[in-house]
């Protein structure tokens, strides 16, 4: 098998680490002589050897943190109380996502 080339040009943070030291990490990663993308996926302790993972150009992380802003602003919206004497049920919804917080489950 043909040895990867990889360059981590930027590393901007680590979002988990497991057991064996192996590290969830957002880095700015150049593959062979492609162009430059950011880089999610879990690095060995040394950066020599990488899992699984997903690259995004800058358009996608800018559509990613749209999402997340949404997800995150879900969370804390306020929950309507819906009434039995109210004209038309069907406006009335609870706002709160049904998905709440993944470590309250």
């Amino acid at each position: 098998m043909a040895k990867l080339s990889f360059d981590i040009l930027e590393k901007f943070g680590t979002l988990s680490t497991s057991k064996s030291g192996w590290e969830l990490q957002l880095n700015f990663v150049q593959w062979g002589e492609n162009k430059p993308k950011f880089d999610l996926r879990s690095w060995s302790p040394d950066n020599s050897k990488m899992g699984k993972g997903l690259t995004l150009s800058h358009d996608e992380v800018v559509a990613l943190y749209d999402v997340l802003t949404n997800v995150l602003a879900a969370e804390h919206a306020p929950v309507t109380d819906v009434t039995d004497d109210a004209a038309d049920t069907d406006a009335q919804t609870n706002e709160q996502p049904k998905w709440g917080r993944l470590d309250e489950m």
